[in-house]
Formats: structure tokens, C-alpha cells, sequence
């Protein structure tokens, strides 16, 4: 099958969100205890978890663009953007608001996520042959 005919699959969002959520819980583990340290400012922790969220768009996509048949990029954007409108409705059942997305900002931030996710498996797809050069 001709990888630009190939239809869109809506198992591998489920699957590309899932392995977000796996490897930014991995690179938390591996953070967490930094995070943790009373020698961080606020807004060196806050820096920190922004890069590991990132961090994990693009290692997600990595992998989902290595072990995905064919060549799957639209995908893991739509499961980017996707994860950050779930962390959106779940962040209204909280009780109070430590930053909160407003207006373009939170498109803004749903593009950020879909194009580090989409680069992340575009890297994987050209590794493993399915990308143009």
C-alpha cells in the first residue's frame, strides 16, 4: 500500500497518546527526585517539567514513528494536540488555578505540541527508511 493513500488510523492516537503519557511518567522518575530538591527555584522546577512534557512529545513520536507500519506523522500531531485539550478539561475539575491557558494561547500550545510530536516522528520514520531525505 502506498503510504500517502493510508488511511488515518484513530488507533494509533490512542496509542501515541498512551506512549506520551508512558514516557513523560518515565522521565519523571527520572526528574522527580531533582524536582523535589529544596535547592530548585519555582521557576527553574517550572522550566524543568516544561522541557519534560516537550521531552516527551518528541521521544513519543520517536517511537511511534519507529514501530508504526508505514508512515504515520498526522497521527502522533493529533494525539499531541489531543493530550493537552484532555489535561484542559481536567484541569477544570480542580480547585484552584496555578496557570491557566487563555484565549490563543492554548491554540498556541496544542500547534507547540502536535509540531514536537510530529518532528518526533518524523526522526523516527526517517530512521527507519519510511521519510523522504
Amino acid at each position: 500500500m502506498d503510504d500517502s493513500a493510508r488511511p488515518f488510523s484513530k488507533r494509533w492516537v490512542g496509542l501515541s497518546m498512551a506512549t506520551f503519557l508512558a514516557v513523560e511518567i518515565v522521565l519523571g522518575v527520572f526528574v522527580g527526585e531533582l524536582l523535589l530538591s529544596r535547592a530548585l527555584s519555582m521557576n527553574t522546577s517550572f522550566l524543568l517539567r516544561g522541557l519534560m512534557n516537550l521531552g516527551a512529545y518528541v521521544i513519543g513520536g520517536f517511537i511511534i514513528g519507529v514501530v508504526s507500519p508505514g508512515r504515520r506523522l498526522l497521527e502522533p500531531a493529533i494525539a499531541g494536540a489531543f493530550m493537552l485539550v484532555l489535561t484542559g478539561i481536567v484541569a477544570l475539575f480542580v480547585p484552584f488555578r496555578l496557570i491557566g491557558y487563555q484565549g490563543g494561547s492554548f491554540v498556541l500550545a496544542c500547534v507547540i505540541a502536535a509540531a514536537f510530536a510530529a518532528g518526533g516522528a518524523y526522526f523516527g520514520e526517517k530512521l527507519t527508511g519510511n521519510a523522504p531525505a
